[in-house]
């Protein structure tokens, strides 16, 4: 092999490290943007960074589309006050990006104080060249 082709595919192997980090940051920082419009209530960006195909399955086993996701944070009985992330992976296969994290969450139900930790694992996928969350589970950790 000549040295202009190693060459050629070492700097292709760099650039794909560096996309998929970057992809990893984007997909962090959108992250940390929905935990805030869950927060705030923020219907426009929740909107935007939902896919229409959203599937949304909370940790008492509730699944909800994006359409009932979205309702629910605007008008339901939650009001979620802090969200704390921890041990957050997320790993990139080209345009998808699979996220683990642990959550800490301070909310509201009904007026009544409540804590959950719970561990979550979300799937981002890019559509149109805007990453869209695709699909979210809430699980109750041991």
């Amino acid at each position: 092999m000549n040295i202009r082709l190693c060459l050629l595919l070492a700097c292709l192997f760099l650039f794909r490290i560096t996309h998929a980090q970057s992809s990893a940051t984007e997909v962090e920082t959108l992250i940390g943007n929905l935990n805030t419009a869950m927060i705030s209530r923020d219907q426009s960006t929740l909107e935007k960074l939902t896919a229409d195909e959203l599937s949304y399955g909370h940790s008492t086993g509730l699944v909800q589309n994006k359409t009932e996701f979205v309702n629910d944070i605007l008008s339901g009985p939650n009001k979620f006050i802090k969200i704390d992330i921890a041990n957050q992976s997320i790993s990139m296969a080209n345009d998808v990006a699979i996220v683990r994290n642990t959550s800490s969450i301070s909310l509201t139900n009904k007026e009544l104080p409540n804590e959950l930790k719970i561990g979550i694992l979300m799937i981002w996928k890019k559509q149109g060249g805007h990453w869209k969350l695709l699909a979210r589970q809430g699980y109750k950790l041991p």
